[in-house]
């Protein structure tokens, strides 16, 4: 009876110590070896999930973590290759016209031309170079508002009519709406103007092929509402979720290093409103922006 009982103990154990192998020990080595694989710059490897227990979640959970280093890889390499074409650009434009001009000082108007041309191609130098120090900070949590209050209506105008010509030479007419009443909120005014002007930005590049940009304001609730809308040509819809993420630039052939709207999400989200983009692909595309209002009494307060 106890060698019977020692060797049903011993079946047991054998049996036990199969399963634990199976089922913790070899799935464990196989996530340690994808870690490995991983860390070597394997992205996108993936594990077989053959258990539907806490150790399948596990294998579940490390499959999409490398799913999605490998899309962030894929958008850092295209960003990378982004911004070095987007800086030789107006690079390749600044030192071209400096050595035309250099060559014949005395022919003035093709100066004139080219000084126009280097001074245009410098201020989108230094835009891009203020979006990446935004990113940066954003990165770094380095970011910070000055808050203050003030009618929000003031800046979406400002911004409008800095784009005013522009988009008119693109053949857009502007048509531009806003509450009769202050709509006072408290923030950042360089922020916001900043974001307006993005999208306005935006707007001019990507609905070129419309007739018309359509820009609102108004009070809905215990909100401020902005909404600029183009009738160009969309986004794609299986490009609409990842238009907001860092560094993605989908289909389009605009210029751009994919991470104003990013900034501009990131800033909105601070202000804890919301960034909400809607698009029919051949259409046109409506953004949507929504911050807290302040209230009589709440302005009173303040």
């Amino acid at each position: 009876i106890l060698a019977l009982a020692a060797l049903g103990i011993i079946i047991l154990v054998m049996m036990t110590n199969q399963f634990f192998i199976k089922s913790i020990v070899n799935p464990v080595l196989q996530i340690n070896e994808l870690a490995r694989r991983i860390a070597k710059g394997q992205y996108g490897a993936r594990l077989d999930v053959a258990f539907d227990d806490e150790i399948g979640e596990l294998c579940e959970t490390i499959n999409n973590m490398s799913t999605e280093i490998a899309r962030m890889e894929k958008l850092k390499n295209d960003f990378i290759s982004s911004v070095s074409h987007e800086l030789r650009t107006p690079l390749t434009a600044i030192g071209g016209w400096a050595e035309t001009i250099e060559s014949d000082l005395s022919d003035t108007q093709t100066a004139k031309a080219g000084l126009d041309i280097i001074k245009k191609e410098t201020k989108r130098l230094s835009h891009m170079v203020e979006e990446l120090l935004d990113f940066s900070r954003i990165e770094s949590g380095a970011l910070k508002l000055q808050t203050e209050l003030f009618d929000l209506r003031g800046e979406l105008y400002d911004a409008v009519f800095t784009y005013h010509d522009m988009l008119r030479q693109n053949g857009l007419e502007i048509k531009y709406s806003e509450a009769d009443e202050p709509i006072m909120v408290v923030g950042d005014r360089n922020r916001l103007k900043q974001v307006f002007l993005n999208i306005i930005d935006n707007a001019g590049k990507y609905g070129a092929d419309g007739d018309s940009v359509d820009i609102s304001i108004d009070k809905e609730g215990a909100n401020a509402v902005v909404r600029i809308v183009d009738h160009g040509v969309g986004i794609p819809e299986n490009e609409l979720p990842f238009v907001k993420d860092k560094f993605f630039k989908g289909s389009a052939r605009g210029r751009g290093a994919g991470i104003g709207l990013a900034v501009c999400n990131e800033i909105i989200t601070m202000h804890e409103g919301s960034l909400d983009i809607d698009s029919v692909y051949g259409e046109g595309t409506e953004i949507t922006i929504t911050i807290p209002a302040e209230t009589g009494e709440s302005v009173n307060n303040i």
